[in-house]
């Protein structure tokens, strides 16, 4: 497995403005940032029709075991390391191609690609994003996406965690919102309750390595095998 970082830094050029970069993170993790997450649920809708979820509390304890145990923690993981790799693009293939091997179904492999491609492209208008030569031949996931243009943007290496973090909860909760269905306010309870797992497993990544990526969430890998053939679906995953 790779486990080698680059940590060098990366400087703003001296005639950008202070706060560029947080405009910039803002826009990327922003739900109107055109990724394609609002069409993918990480099997959470087979996890609220068979009354895993069902509420704020399961919500959260769903969330919660995910962040700590399942692939949005792995996600972390591999975020820090895309943003560690820097400039350095044969890195980032490698790790993108061991991103690519930690999908557990179908499903998980082509919302991560699909989003983190998607990503790419979006985030193509900052000049932040290899060359096409560069990323030829390699399926991109989301969180080597959000890592190397994060870095690439000026983003701080706790930033970028934090926000990738964000992203993928933000994503779940509002998928729950539609599907359990929660009203608005809960939503935002479940987001309130979830910040300081969010803020722990994202100091917890900065200290890990691909070494340390694995998982113990059965039950979401097995939700999402099962929505593959899910008879209604509001979702593409």
């Amino acid at each position: 497995m790779p486990t080698g970082m680059n940590t060098t830094i990366i400087p703003m050029t001296e005639h950008e403005p202070a706060g560029l970069d947080f405009l910039r993170l803002l826009s990327w993790v922003s739900p109107a940032f055109p990724t394609g997450g609002y069409a993918y649920s990480h099997g959470l809708e087979w996890a609220v029709e068979q009354g895993n979820v069902r509420d704020v509390e399961t919500l959260c304890a769903w969330i919660g075991t995910l962040l700590r145990h399942g692939s949005p923690g792995n996600d972390l993981i591999i975020l820090h390391a895309a943003w560690a790799a820097g400039n350095d693009d044969e890195r980032l293939r490698d790790i993108a191609e061991f991103a690519c091997a930690c999908a557990t179904s179908r499903e998980r492999y082509e919302e991560t690609v699909y989003q983190g491609e998607a990503f790419l492209r979006a985030a193509d208008v900052w000049g932040v994003v290899p060359p096409e030569a560069a990323r030829a031949g390699v399926r991109w996931p989301l969180p080597v996406a959000q890592g190397l243009v994060f870095r690439r943007g000026g983003v701080s290496r706790g930033q970028s965690v934090l926000s990738g973090g964000y992203a993928a909860v933000a994503a779940l909760v509002s998928a729950a919102v539609r599907l359990v269905p929660l009203g608005q306010t809960d939503g935002l309870r479940a987001l309130s309750r979830l910040e300081p797992v969010m803020a722990e497993m994202a100091d917890r990544a900065q200290a890990q390595t691909l070494e340390d990526v694995g998982g113990a969430c059965f039950g979401s890998d097995l939700a999402a095998i099962h929505h593959e053939t899910q008879e209604t679906r509001l979702f593409r995953t």
